[in-house]
């Protein structure tokens, strides 16, 4: 203790706080590139697929949940990018 750290305590970090998941492990291991709604949760609104710290969810159900948007996206089930109305109303290119 003579470098002033405490023993016993731990520093928290911003991410260490528990998530909310936004679905259950079961629907994740019965979800297909054909539900739509179910992945529309896990996209920004900007098109971006959300990561695993915002979603709650492990990186293994991570991995299959952008499998299973990217499959949707070449299907055209989902979009790639979509418009912001940040662009429409500044006239931006």
């Amino acid at each position: 203790m003579a470098n002033g750290k405490k023993s016993g305590t731990r520093r928290s970090s911003k991410y260490e706080a528990p998530k909310q998941r936004r679905i259950t492990k079961q629907q994740i291991e019965n979800a297909t590139y054909k539900d739509v709604k179910l992945l529309e949760k896990f996209i920004s609104d900007r098109g971006k697929i959300r990561s695993s710290l915002i979603t709650g969810i492990t990186k293994q159900e991570q991995a299959k949940v952008a499998r299973l948007i990217k499959v949707a996206r070449e299907l055209a089930l989902l979009p790639y990018v979509t418009t912001s109305s940040y662009k429409q109303s500044y006239n931006r290119r």
